[in-house]
C-alpha cells in the first residue's frame, strides 16, 4: 500500500474545495436554519435534497447539508430550481440515514450497527464486526483522550462507514472522489459525504496468504495481527480519526484547517501497537517510523521549516516533499501534546470554531500559532528540535 499517495490524494481533495471557497468567501451570505429544498445534477446525477444552506454565494452558489450530513459544493450551473420554507431543519434519524446510503450503494449491503456506528457493508458479517469493534475502541480513546486534557467535545449521534468486500468494488464507488488512484488508497475520510470507505482488509495482498479463512472474528484477527499488517490497521485508524475530527467540533469541515494539523493529529491517534493482537490498542505511542523518517532528514531541514509547516499545504501534496511533510506534522504535534498541552488546547479551540469557507492568509495562521504557543516561530522551533532529541 502506498501510503504517501493516499495521503496525497486527500490532501488535493480538500485543495480543491478550498479553490470554490475562496471565490464564494467575498460574497457569502448569512447561514440559514431554515428548510431549503433544492433540485440539482452533480456529475450527471439528478438529485433534489431538503437541506439547510451553510453558505451563499452573491451569485447564487452555495453549500448546502442535507439531513444526512452530506455536503454540497453547488454552482449555479448545477442548480434546476430551489424552494424554501419555515420548517426548522433536522438531521435524518438513524433509521432513515440507512435507508439512503443502502439506496445509494449496489444491491447486496447489510448493516451493523454499533452504539456510535452504522457499518454498511457487503462482505463478511464477522468483517464488519471487527470493524465496529476497532471503531469503537477508537472512539472510547478519543473523547476520554481529550476529555482527560480539559477539551469539551460533542459526541455525534453516530457515523457512517462503508466496507466494500473487494477492491474492484471499492475502486467503482471512491473513482469519482478519489480518481484512478483509488487504487493506491485503501480507504479514505470524505469531508463530502462525512462517510468513510474502506475494503476488507483480509483480502489485500500485503496480508493475504494461500489458505486463509475469514469467516471469524479469530480468523480475522489473525490475519491482521501479522507483521505488515498493522499499517493497514493504521491507516483506517487514521481515517476514523479525521471523520472524529469534524463530527465532534475538534474541527469544521469546509473550513480553514492547516494540514499539518489535520494530519499531524491523524497520525499521532494511528501510530500501530505492534504488542496487540488487534495492530492498535492506544493513542500517543511514539510512531517509529514517523520518528526515523523526521531523524533522517534533521541534517537537511531548512532554517524556516516551522514556518513552511503553518503556512504552506502544497507540501503534503507534492511526492517529492510529502513523506517528510507528514513526519515534521506528527513530530510536531506529538511535542504540543505531550509538551505544551494547555496551549494545545487553546489552539484547538481556536481552530475548531473557524467558519465554513474561511480562508486565513499565512500571516494569520502564524499569528495565531504564535498567539497560542507565545514567543516567535523561531522559539518554538528551537525548543520543539531540543524536546526530540530525548525521543526514543
Amino acid at each position: 500500500m502506498n501510503i504517501r499517495a493516499a495521503k496525497s490524494i486527500q490532501a488535493q481533495r480538500v485543495a480543491t474545495i478550498l479553490v470554490t471557497c475562496l471565490v464564494w468567501t467575498l460574497s457569502a451570505g448569512r447561514p440559514c436554519a431554515a428548510v431549503e429544498t433544492v433540485a440539482f445534477t452533480l456529475h450527471g446525477t439528478h438529485r433534489e435534497v431538503s437541506g439547510k444552506v451553510l453558505v451563499e454565494a452573491a451569485d447564487g452558489g452555495m453549500l448546502l447539508e442535507g439531513p444526512d450530513r452530506q455536503i454540497w459544493v453547488l454552482q449555479p450551473a448545477d442548480i434546476e430550481r430551489r424552494a424554501s420554507n419555515d420548517e426548522e431543519f433536522t438531521y435524518a434519524t438513524r433509521a432513515e440515514v440507512e435507508a439512503t446510503v443502502l439506496r445509494e450503494l449496489p444491491p447486496g449491503f447489510k448493516v451493523h450497527n454499533t452504539a456510535h456506528y452504522m457499518i454498511c457493508y457487503n462482505t463478511t458479517r464477522a468483517y464488519a464486526q471487527w470493524c465496529g469493534a476497532l471503531y469503537e475502541r477508537l472512539y472510547g480513546a478519543y473523547f476520554n483522550f481529550w476529555r482527560k486534557r480539559g477539551l469539551k467535545l460533542t459526541e455525534p449521534d453516530f457515523l457512517v462507514s462503508i466496507v466494500f468486500r473487494d477492491g474492484g468494488s471499492y475502486a467503482t464507488y471512491g473513482q469519482p472522489e478519489v480518481g484512478d488512484a483509488v487504487a493506491s488508497v485503501i480507504g479514505f475520510y470524505s469531508p463530502a459525504t462525512n462517510r468513510i470507505a474502506t475494503q476488507d482488509l483480509t483480502g489485500i495482498e500485503q496480508v493475504r496468504q494461500p489458505g486463509d479463512r475469514t469467516g471469524s472474528l479469530r480468523h480475522i484477527n489473525a490475519i491482521l495481527s501479522r507483521p505488515g499488517a498493522e499499517r493497514t490497521v493504521a491507516t483506517l485508524i487514521h481515517e476514523a480519526t479525521h471523520q472524529l475530527a469534524f463530527n465532534s467540533g475538534l474541527q469544521v469541515r469546509y473550513a480553514d484547517n492547516p494540514l499539518w494539523l489535520c494530519e499531524g493529529l491523524a497520525i499521532y491517534f494511528e501510530a500501530p501497537d505492534l504488542s496487540s493482537n488487534k495492530g492498535w490498542r492506544k493513542i500517543g505511542a511514539m510512531h517509529p517510523l514517523r520518528l526515523q523518517t523526521w531523524r533522517a532528514n534533521r541534517a537537511a531541514r531548512p532554517a524556516d521549516a516551522l514556518l513552511r509547516l503553518l503556512t504552506d499545504d502544497s507540501q503534503f501534496r507534492q511526492v517529492a516533499t510529502a513523506e517528510q511533510a507528514y513526519s515534521e506534522a506528527w513530530a510536531l504535534c506529538y511535542y504540543l501534546i505531550n509538551q505544551r498541552s494547555d496551549e494545545f488546547r487553546n489552539y484547538l479551540t481556536t481552530i475548531g470554531q473557524k467558519p465554513v469557507l474561511s480562508d486565513d492568509s499565512p500571516e494569520t495562521r502564524v499569528q495565531e500559532f504564535q498567539q497560542a504557543f507565545g514567543g516567535s516561530w523561531r522559539d518554538i522551533d528551537a525548543s520543539w528540535r531540543r524536546a526530540a532529541d530525548s525521543w526514543r
